[in-house]
């Protein structure tokens, strides 16, 4: 088991850190880029998607998002909202993120359905990366 964090500052730096990979996987989704959005998955990662279709490593979920960013995603855009980001331990976090669809400016398309993602978040050779997710349809 990993050590507690050794100062409030600590912890506000992983959580810096958390939302910025967050970050990062808005751009890159908006990018329609699987490569880059996918850097910040595990190699044995597991995400299921909006259909509820299991993905499990990183090779299956790269596969899945170059056909979708590159298909049916081709013009989608997304915010990414962080709404909660809970330790279990100072190395693995879940998160909560609110997924607004938007136009490719970025503004929010009020009439379109949004989506719920829980990401479980690791911290591997200083990097912080999602071991497992869940993208939930809201309606």
């Amino acid at each position: 088991m990993s050590k507690a964090f050794d100062s409030k500052e600590q912890q506000q730096e992983e959580i810096h850190a958390i939302r910025q990979t967050i970050a990062e996987m808005e751009s890159a989704f908006n990018a329609h880029d699987a490569d880059e959005l996918d850097r910040h998955f595990t190699l044995n990662a597991t995400w299921v998607n909006v259909l509820g279709k299991k993905l499990s490593g990183w090779k299956q979920i790269n596969e899945t998002h170059k056909v979708l960013l590159a298909g049916p995603l081709r013009d989608s855009y997304a915010c990414y909202v962080v709404e909660s980001i809970t330790f279990i331990r100072s190395d693995v976090v879940v998160a909560h993120i609110r997924q607004y669809s938007t136009t490719s400016e970025g503004k929010i398309i009020e009439s379109e359905q949004g989506s719920l993602a829980v990401y479980v978040m690791v911290k591997e050779k200083e990097i912080w990366k999602i071991a497992a997710g869940q993208n939930t349809l809201v309606q």
